[in-house]
């Protein structure tokens, strides 16, 4: 039997090249677990960092709420901010101010745009049939200290006619009481803190202008109104110049100790003059401005500013003619109106916080409005976060 004859090459540097192969294969899986790790781990941290900034940004808001619940109306904040630990931080704003009520700040609409006016409707706030509404004539400072009200118009219209949707006959005034008012303003006599008031019932009007003779009928462009100041007046700053208050004379008040036959609009037909509890006089059209002025911050009668203006609708809807149904008369009963406060601020009917949450380069952002005397609050915008955000590292 023959022999194979083999002849063997040399195979010598197999075994390092089949190693090499081997680990660059491993290496290959390393690093792409590696990516796999490292971008889990980025995730994973920035999500924890997203955490913490949520919930700092939500401490902002809960200490923004406890200030506006604790202190006086219309507390405001501007970029408070407060550090937590040695990475989280937050700071907000609160906007509780404005020149009117309803507000509209002036930086926030467009309200000289002739391209796309604001209808003048919009500027009024709804008091339903028996509603109470009660709005501080005042506001604080970063200081806490009260800066009150110096000057005020209340301006309102209803949907009906008083000179022709009535039963009764009206011809011979210039309105019908509807709308009930009572500034309230709070004096320190000797330590002793006393609150005193000021009220009466005013008209929605359908008469003449005393001023130009013209009639007119109460409506968003040319309300009635009743205040401090004429409501025309431009010698004030106000949110818009498109609503023009008639000068109309008021309810006739014959026969009052100062033997005035009419009270004007920037009057109250009567006030009741009490020296501690003794009555002392009863005076006929007392102008609403000098009760303003004896309740104002430092005054000589001890006026702290603490003054409050209510407004109560009083509406008699069977005063209505029955060709109206009760739809009809619903919508009839409403008053619109609005308070224009110039250049001192009111507070606003719905206080706006914004927070900002900061961790680790990363930012939350929660916005809330509630309404004033309000239990909860309202989130009305989504969360969102800026990883590395520049205004974190400003």
């Amino acid at each position: 039997m023959g022999k194979k004859n083999y002849t063997f090459r040399d195979q010598r540097g197999t075994a390092l090249l089949v190693a090499l192969l081997v680990m660059g294969v491993l290496l290959a899986i390393s690093l792409a677990l590696s990516s796999l790790i490292f971008r889990e781990v980025r995730v994973t941290k920035n999500l924890m960092s997203s955490g913490r900034a949520y919930y700092a940004a939500e401490s902002g808001v809960e200490e923004a709420l406890y200030y506006l619940d604790s202190r006086l109306p219309g507390w405001s904040a501007e970029n408070a901010a407060v550090k937590i630990g040695d990475a989280s931080s937050f700071q907000y704003k609160v906007k509780n101010k404005c020149n009117s009520f309803p507000c509209f700040d002036k930086e926030e609409y467009e309200l000289d745009n002739a391209d796309l006016p604001v209808p003048t409707h919009k500027f009024y706030s709804t008091l339903e049939l028996n509603e109470n509404i009660t709005i501080p004539m005042f506001t604080v400072d970063e200081e806490g200290e009260v800066v009150p009200v110096e000057d005020f118009t209340v301006e309102f219209f209803t949907n009906f006619d008083p000179s022709s949707d009535l039963k009764l006959d009206i011809s011979n005034v210039s309105g019908w009481d509807v709308l009930r008012w009572k500034l309230f303003g709070m004096r320190n006599v000797d330590g002793s803190y006393k609150t005193e008031s000021l009220h009466d019932f005013t008209a929605v009007s359908a008469a003449k202008n005393i001023k130009t003779g013209e009639d007119f009928l109460s409506n968003a462009k040319n309300p009635s109104w009743f205040g401090t100041l004429d409501c025309d007046s431009t010698s004030k700053d106000r949110v818009t110049n498109e609503i023009s208050c008639p000068f109309y004379s008021n309810v006739n008040i014959a026969g009052g100790n100062d033997n005035k036959q009419f009270c004007t609009n920037l009057e109250a037909r009567d006030f009741y003059l009490y020296s501690g509890e003794q009555f002392v006089t009863k005076k006929s059209c007392y102008p609403i401005s000098d009760f303003l002025q004896a309740h104002k911050t430092g005054s000589a009668e001890g006026g702290t500013g603490l003054n409050y203006l209510s407004l109560t609708n009083l509406m008699n809807p069977a005063m209505l003619k029955d060709t109206f149904n009760e739809q009809q008369k619903k919508d009839a009963s409403r008053i619109y109106f609005r308070v224009e406060t110039y250049d001192k601020n009111t507070v606003r009917e719905v206080a706006n916080i914004t927070s900002d949450g900061f961790s680790d380069g990363v930012k939350q952002s929660i916005n809330v409005n509630i309404k004033r005397d309000s239990y909860m609050p309202v989130f009305n915008f989504s969360l969102y976060s800026t990883f590395g955000s520049e205004d974190y590292e400003d």
